[in-house]
């Protein structure tokens, strides 16, 4: 019996970080469905993460990224890349740890900030200059860097290891958990 019988899997860490890519993957090598958050959320709403922080602002998105984790609390053996943001709520977060295993994906400012303005779809950084988003990052990554410390498990997602290859990595360590 391994350590995630019976549970999910989570991915939590700073955006950028291929949370979505990783967990995809491992999802891939375990047999189980995959689910990113932010793509149930905008399913729930009928509309795009940047569409509902125009028009409905943070909070709302946050209270529909909780009853979003409700749900997939519920199932098991799911994967499950979660936003970044998400552990901040405590009620997300226990509602995560009873249901599965944590795995956080960090990696440095650099590698983040050089990710992020290769796509401009973040709604908590679009509006802002790189001179902005650079310290943006760094002070978003410092405030949620103790929430993302209570992950099961953490690793360093770079541009030298592929998603696959980085989700092989965890599925070894996880297989040899009992």
């Amino acid at each position: 019996m391994y350590l995630w019988d019976g549970k999910n899997i989570y991915f939590m860490g700073f955006m950028a970080t291929g949370k979505t890519h990783v967990g995809s993957s491992l999802a891939n090598l375990l047999g189980w469905p995959f689910h990113d958050t932010d793509t149930l959320i905008e399913e729930k709403a009928g509309k795009t993460i940047t569409e509902i922080f125009a028009d409905d602002g943070e909070k709302h998105f946050r209270d529909l990224e909780t009853a979003v984790i409700a749900d997939v609390a519920k199932v098991k053996h799911h994967v499950i890349a979660l936003g970044g943001g998400a552990v901040i709520r405590p009620e997300n977060f226990d509602m995560i740890k009873k249901s599965g295993i944590t795995i956080c994906l960090s990696a440095s400012e650099d590698v983040i900030f050089n990710r992020i303005i290769q796509k401009q779809h973040r709604p908590l950084m679009a509006s802002y200059s790189p001179d902005e988003q650079r310290a943006r990052i760094k002070n978003m990554l410092n405030e949620r860097k103790p929430y993302y410390e209570k992950a099961d498990y953490v690793f360093e997602s770079c541009d030298d290891v592929s998603a696959h290859r980085l989700a092989e990595k965890i599925f070894s360590i996880l297989r040899d958990e009992i």
